[in-house]
């Protein structure tokens, strides 16, 4: 069985710390851990890392299996989380196809929902 990795971030908001973007990444985590195997990034701490650390935070690589609700269930999961999170986007990563997603219409999400299924068929 082919395996795509999806990668999933969010926008931190100014007043996010990293104990705040730990909690919400692990919320996120666990709103899509029923799909796959979720990963996290190590946060790189170094000197010149300034801004790596939020972004290593707020993102999850999830193993995308062949299932075809995947990514309609994918989709619904996140703009869940945006629905409890107001005020944040999140982007979805399958291959070299990148995408934006701001509390979006139902059509909107219709369409997201194909985009990522069609990366996800292109990518395995």
């Amino acid at each position: 069985m082919s395996e795509v990795v999806v990668e999933v971030s969010f926008t931190p908001l100014p007043e996010d710390d990293d104990f705040a973007l730990d909690l919400l990444t692990d919320e996120l985590a666990e709103d899509l851990s029923d799909l796959g195997e979720i990963h996290r990034p190590e946060a790189d701490t170094g000197p010149d890392a300034k801004g790596l650390g939020e972004v290593a935070l707020s993102t999850l690589s999830v193993v995308a299996g062949a299932d075809p609700g995947y990514a309609q269930a994918l989709v619904d999961l996140v703009v869940g989380f945006l629905g409890r999170n107001r005020g944040r986007r999140a982007h979805l990563k399958v291959g070299d196809i990148e995408l934006t997603i701001d509390q979006p219409t139902k059509a909107q999400a219709s369409e997201m929902i194909d985009i990522v299924r069609n990366a996800i068929e292109r990518s395995r």
